[in-house]
């Protein structure tokens, strides 16, 4: 097995070398035929060269100047005086810059050529490119997005104030431009001569502007927004744009597969001035709006509020401040007194049980001596109360 690999790798470069001794060969016999007037005054001068040294000269004036040469070199020359004329053709623009643009346009059908060049592209300007969002599956529903395909390899970044996106919806590169305000109203424009397998029910006929058909949602409306500024944006994009349509805060187009980047460098421009157009569109209802502030243009920070230092006194003192006293809890516990055991602590007398130990002030027995010298008035009560008698009485 290894002997077969260097017998392989010896005959390449035997063919490797015979090749290039062809195409030396071949060279030289190109320039050889060119300067044939040159020829016979080297001639004439080997004469002369074996007078003054016989010797020396001999061999090398035979060796470049064989006798069987002349034959070729005259077989070239008509080949060559017809190879200049052929050669002057291709000089002139028209058709160089016709075998560029077939160049061109053979290139934009290698698979993935497309995808590399919006990449490229958003590279140069600064933008950020990711390869799909989630966000904006369900944010168009028109003109390429009718179909339902989820944008991918996006290019994102900021043009003449409005946010862009560039991206690929079902393989058509669309252009996206953020108006800044939503609308219901839905205008679509499309190129004259062009059919669009995805046409909408709901869109009516306006007018004809700039090579563009006009349709909208409403047909008041649409023709409210046809102004100047309208007609120059539709005159200033590239013939590649086949359709724009302006849904919902977006302003997109949609372009063929041949646009590349000199394409979509134009379309900015007539991007933006649309963009700003579409803000005379009657807004959505307030009710269905969402602020949404993290898509806002960036502001300067709110610096952090002052914080208030106390001035008066604290009701309640530092947890620091609070002294507690030192608590040292004895190695065995203490016994406390119980009501399941008698006890006795301390000296007690013993006494009679029920006896009255202090003296009654009175028996019952002393009567009060009357006193005729102090006011005084005895009451009887022996007999009863006649305070229960009174409405016999008054009967």
């Amino acid at each position: 097995m290894p002997y077969l690999i260097i017998l392989l790798a010896l005959a390449c470069g035997v063919a490797g070398v015979a090749i290039l001794l062809i195409e030396k060969r071949q060279r030289s016999a190109q320039l050889g035929g060119v300067p044939t007037p040159n020829i016979p005054a080297i001639e004439t001068a080997e004469p002369e060269a074996p007078e003054n040294h016989q010797t020396a000269t001999p061999a090398p004036v035979a060796a470049p100047h064989p006798e069987p040469e002349p034959a070729p070199a005259a077989n070239i020359e008509p080949e060559l005086a017809a190879e200049p004329v052929a050669e002057s053709a291709p000089e002139p623009t028209p058709e160089s810059g016709g075998g560029r643009s077939h160049a061109t346009r053979a290139r934009s059908f290698v698979p993935g050529s497309m995808r590399r060049g919006r990449r490229a592209w958003g590279e140069e300007h600064g933008f950020e490119y990711t390869k799909q969002d989630d966000y904006l599956a369900d944010e168009w529903m028109r003109g390429a997005a009718a179909l339902g395909a989820a944008p991918k390899d996006i290019v994102a970044g900021f043009v003449h104030g409005h946010e862009m996106l560039m991206m690929d919806l079902g393989g058509i590169n669309v252009m996206a431009m953020r108006t800044g305000a939503t609308s219901d109203i839905v205008v679509d424009f499309r190129r004259v001569g062009i059919e669009e397998d995805s046409a909408s029910e709901d869109l009516f006929m306006v007018d004809e502007i700039e090579g563009f058909e006009v349709f909208a949602t409403d047909v008041g409306v649409g023709k409210r927004l046809i102004d100047e500024r309208l007609e120059v944006a539709l005159h200033l994009l590239p013939a590649e744009v086949t359709a724009v349509w302006m849904e919902s805060e977006w302003v997109l187009a949609q372009t063929t597969k041949h646009a590349r980047a000199a394409e979509w460098d134009a379309m900015l421009a007539p991007m933006a001035k649309l963009a700003d157009v579409a803000r005379v569109l009657p807004p959505r209802s307030s009710a269905a709006q969402v602020l949404r502030v993290e898509e806002l243009d960036p502001s300067r920070e709110i610096p952090a509020p002052p914080q208030a230092e106390p001035t008066g006194p604290t009701l309640v003192p530092d947890h620091e401040e609070i002294q507690r006293p030192h608590i040292q809890r004895p190695e065995e516990p203490v016994e406390l007194p119980s009501r399941t055991r008698s006890e006795v602590r301390g000296v007690v007398d013993h006494s009679a049980l029920g006896a009255d130990e202090v003296d009654a002030i009175a028996d019952g027995r002393e009567r009060p001596l009357p006193d005729k010298a102090q006011a005084r008035m005895r009451r009887n009560l022996n007999r009863r109360s006649t305070i229960f008698g009174d409405e016999d009485s008054n009967e």
